[in-house]
C-alpha cells in the first residue's frame, strides 16, 4: 500500500505485525532519513535487532540480495536488510531480483528499500507494484511553500516553543525548502532563547536576532573554516567571536555538532557506508568541506575527541576540577576543540 510520509508513524503504531517490505523513495534528505529511522527503531522493538546494509550501485550483485534474505541471523535473530539503491532505477536485473523476493519474503527478515525519487514510468514498474501489493511504499514529495511553513511550525512546537505566524514566515523563507537547514536553525533558536523553559514564545523579533548574530558573528563560517582545515581563518574567526561576546553554548553546539557529523561519517565509512551516500543527505553548499574534513577525520581517535567535547561542556556550566579557571579557560578550550577538528593537532590512533 501506498502511505504518506506525514502519517507514517502513526500508521505504524496502527500495525499489529510489522510489514515485511518498505519502499522510501524521494529525493528529499531529510524525510527520506527520518522515515527511514522510523522503520529502524520500530523494526528494533519489534525483535529485528541484526542489520545488513547493501548499496547496490552499477555494479551491485543483486544475488546478494537473496543471499541476505536465506542467511541464517546470528544466535537466530530476526534482521532488517537495510538496501540502498543508489541509481534511478535498480535495472532489469535488480527489479527482477526484488519481484522474485516478494514473492516469497521470509517470516524473520525486514527488508528496506529506500532510493532516489521514482519519476515517470518508473513508480508504475512491475517491481514497485509488487511491493504496493504486499508491502508498503512511502513516496516522498517536496515540501511546497505553504507545507514547509507547516512544517517549520510543527516542528517549533515540538521542541517546546510557540511560534508566531510571522516567525514561521521568516524562517521558512531563510531556510528556501532545506529542511536541514530549517532543523539546525530550530535548534539554534531553542539554544538562544529556551532558556530551559517548558514552552518559549518565539516572534520575528528573535528569528531576525538569530540571523544577524549568524552573519554578524560569523559561527557558521567557524564551522565552514574547521570543515576545510584552515588554521589561521579558525584562530581568526575564533579571536572575532571571542571578541564580540558570542555565547560559549552557541560556539560549543556549533563544534558539536559538527564533530557528531564527523563521527557518525567517520563510523559509517568503517562500515562500508559510500561516501557519496554520506554527502547526499546534505546541502549541496556543505558537501564539499564535509568531504574534505571526512577524510581528514575518518581515523582520528574519536573516544579522545568527544571526551574533549564533554570536558568543555562541564567547565562551561562551571562543574569539574578546573571549573574555577573561568570563562578564559573555556574559549581555550574551544580553540583547542575547533584545531583539533582542523586536524592543527588531531588526536590520531
Amino acid at each position: 500500500m501506498k502511505v504518506n510520509a506525514d502519517q507514517f508513524e502513526v500508521f505504524l503504531q496502527r500495525q499489529q505485525e510489522i510489514p515485511r517490505v518498505f519502499l522510501i523513495t524521494g529525493d528529499e534528505p531529510l524525510q527520506v532519513m527520518e522515515s527511514c529511522d522510523v522503520i529502524r527503531q520500530y523494526a528494533q522493538s519489534q525483535g529485528f535487532s541484526e542489520r545488513d546494509v547493501l548499496h547496490a550501485d552499477n555494479k551491485f550483485d543483486w544475488s546478494t540480495l537473496l543471499g541476505a534474505s536465506n542467511s541464517m541471523s546470528l544466535f537466530s535473530e530476526k534482521k532488517l536488510i537495510d538496501l540502498r539503491i543508489e541509481t534511478k532505477t535498480p535495472g532489469r536485473v535488480g527489479s527482477q531480483a526484488i519481484r522474485d523476493y516478494m514473492q516469497n519474503p521470509p517470516d524473520d527478515k525486514v527488508l528496506l528499500i529506500q532510493m532516489p525519487k521514482l519519476v515517470g514510468s518508473a513508480r508504475n514498474a512491475a517491481w514497485v507494484k509488487a511491493i504496493e501489493k504486499a508491502g508498503v511504499v512511502v513516496q516522498i514529495w517536496d515540501l511546497s511553500p505553504p507545507q514547509t511553513m507547516a512544517w517549520v511550525a510543527k516542528r517549533m512546537r515540538a521542541e517546546g516553543m510557540r511560534p508566531s505566524n510571522e516567525a514561521v514566515r521568516l524562517l521558512t523563507e531563510r531556510v528556501e525548502g532545506n529542511l536541514l537547514a530549517a532543523t539546525q536553525e530550530i535548534s539554534k533558536l531553542k539554544l538562544l532563547f529556551a532558556n530551559d523553559a517548558t514552552e518559549v514564545t518565539i516572534e520575528d523579533k528573535q528569528v531576525l536576532e538569530s540571523v544577524s548574530d549568524s552573519s554578524r558573528f560569523s559561527i557558521f563560517d567557524l564551522s565552514n573554516a574547521v570543515m576545510m582545515g584552515d588554521v589561521h581563518r579558525v584562530q581568526h574567526i575564533h579571536h572575532n567571536l571571542k571578541e564580540e561576546g558570542v555565547p560559549v553554548q552557541l560556539m560549543l553546539w556549533t563544534l558539536s555538532d559538527l564533530g557528531r557529523q564527523l563521527y557518525n561519517a567517520s563510523f559509517s565509512l568503517e562500515n562500508g557506508v559510500a561516501a557519496s551516500q554520506i554527502l547526499s543527505k546534505m546541502p549541496r553548499p556543505r558537501q564539499k568541506p564535509f568531504q574534505v574534513a571526512m577524510q581528514r577525520m575518518q581515523y582520528a581517535n574519536w573516544p579522545d575527541i568527544l571526551k574533549k567535547n564533554g570536558e568543555i561542556d562541564r567547565l562551561s556550566k562551571g562543574q569539574g576540577d578546573i571549573a574555577n579557571k573561568g570563562m578564559a579557560r573555556v574559549w581555550s578550550d574551544l580553540l583547542e576543540l575547533a584545531l583539533i577538528l582542523a586536524g592543527k593537532s588531531a588526536i590520531i590512533e
